[in-house]
């Protein structure tokens, strides 16, 4: 079984779960913690308007990972099965 493999089938793995609250907690405090460190590098490395920038396309993309977890974890992945 070859590397790529080995990828798809963890993917389907996790895919074709439920998230369960605790994953969708450690997701949410991930993505603070990420949007934080990152828009304040921004800050520290090119400027305030760029680190506000950071910020919103990060918690936007975010925002959408969460809520997309949020409603699989609800209706599950029977497409993946």
């Amino acid at each position: 079984m070859g590397i790529i493999e080995r990828f798809e089938d963890e993917y389907l793995d996790v895919s074709s779960s439920r998230a369960t609250l605790r994953e969708l907690l450690e997701l949410l405090v991930g993505a603070i913690l990420f949007v934080l460190v990152a828009s304040g590098l921004a800050y520290y490395l090119i400027g305030e308007t760029a680190a506000r920038y950071v910020a919103i396309a990060l918690a936007v993309v975010f925002a959408v990972t969460l809520v997309s977890q949020a409603y699989w974890a609800v209706t599950g992945r029977e497409d993946y099965e």
